[in-house]
């Protein structure tokens, strides 16, 4: 657990956030940056987020923004963290059409994940290409 925030800021090489946090559950916000609890910002080899265990954003935002190789962005269903689908800002990572992010089993239509509406459409959720978000 995180009691204040995560922020990640300009490290170089990282990859994943899988892991420096593999058991990361929750993370409380008591104290904030600028409102965010979350902020993963200009990490130029950051490929995945890859935190499948988090469950819970108490209090706060989330920022991610400027990783020009994140993926699966797009099979995370934020409002499944966060108290509203409006405390997130995404911009400026490596667009979705460039990724093909796919959820595990999807290929083999065995699909474990969650499947949920968020931002209009409905897909399966999923951290990484291995792991299904909670």
């Amino acid at each position: 657990m995180i009691t204040e925030y995560l922020l990640i800021f300009r490290v170089y090489g990282l990859e994943s956030l899988k892991d420096l946090f593999p058991n990361l559950m929750v993370i409380k916000g008591v104290s904030l940056f600028f409102n965010y609890a979350m902020v993963l910002f200009e990490l130029p080899h950051l490929r995945e987020i890859g935190l499948p265990r988090l469950t819970n954003i108490m209090r706060g935002d989330v920022r991610i923004e400027k990783n020009q190789e994140l993926c699966h962005l797009s099979t995370i269903d934020w409002s499944l963290l966060l108290d509203s689908q409006e405390n997130f800002y995404i911009f400026g990572n490596k667009q979705v059409e460039e990724c093909g992010d796919v959820c595990p089993g999807a290929m083999d239509d065995s699909n474990s994940c969650v499947q949920t509406i968020f931002n209009g459409k409905r897909d399966y959720r999923c951290w990484t290409s291995t792991d299904c978000q909670k």
